[in-house]
């Protein structure tokens, strides 16, 4: 008899044997169960582990592309705003230009007008009159349909300016549409003083005033340079008064 079997028979047989089956097989069982668990909570982590880092790896991949996106959003963006900038600038460049030969105009007509001086061939007070009066409409129309590129500081100046100039041209002007013979004398001295007003006007607080606008558009001309110079924005600001 064999040894293994003589010693199922010393623990009871076939019941022992079956026991010590039983409890060998169970042993192995949880032998194999542990070394699977291991394995499969390894590979598992393995796994997880190659997860996280393709996620890590796609969302930064996606983020720089994000981020390049956006910086050349921006780029594109920051070139249209500066296009526009200038353009509005160059605009405006353009409308201080015009105002001011527009302004120039219409002080030499005034001036003519208003002036004791009459030359030999130049047309009388009467056309000077009705030249005047046009200039100072075409003066006001064109600063009216582009005050909106100018500060409201200059807009101001450029309207009591305009005004001034306007109320003595009327003035003077309503006795030079008048026959000179039929006036009486009351109206002579009126006229007379209308003029004087007038031309002393012409002389001494015209051009103050002109000196200031010409301050106020060569400030705005030289703050064109900075394409990110606010509109309204300068340097100096007028008195309003003239």
């Amino acid at each position: 008899m064999q040894t293994w079997q003589t010693i199922l028979l010393a623990f009871g047989g076939n019941a022992a044997l079956l026991a010590v089956l039983a409890y060998i097989g169970k042993a192995l069982l949880e032998k194999i169960l542990a070394r699977d668990t291991t394995r499969f909570v390894s590979d598992l982590k393995a796994k997880s582990d190659a997860a996280v880092e393709h996620l890590k790896s796609d969302l930064k991949a996606k983020s720089d592309t994000a981020v390049e996106h956006l910086k050349s959003d921006l780029q594109l963006r920051t070139i249209e705003h500066q296009v526009r900038f200038s353009r509005l600038h160059e605009k405006r460049a353009s409308v201080i230009t015009d105002l001011y030969g527009h302004l120039v105009e219409t002080l030499w007509e005034a001036e003519s007008f208003l002036s004791p001086m009459q030359w030999v061939g130049e047309p009388s007070k009467k056309e000077k009159h009705g030249t005047t009066l046009n200039q100072l409409a075409i003066f006001y129309r064109y600063f009216d349909k582009h005050r909106i590129y100018l500060p409201e500081t200059l807009c101001t100046s450029l309207e009591s300016l305009l005004l001034k100039v306007r109320s003595h041209v009327i003035h003077f002007g309503v006795y030079v549409q008048l026959d000179e013979a039929g006036l009486p004398d009351h109206a002579r001295q009126q006229k007379d003083e209308a003029w004087n007003k007038g031309w002393e006007a012409i002389n001494t607080e015209i051009p103050p005033a002109r000196k200031r606008l010409e301050d106020e558009f060569r400030s705005l001309l030289g703050g064109l340079s900075n394409p990110l110079l606010k509109l309204g924005d300068t340097t100096n600001r007028l008195d309003p008064s003239p």
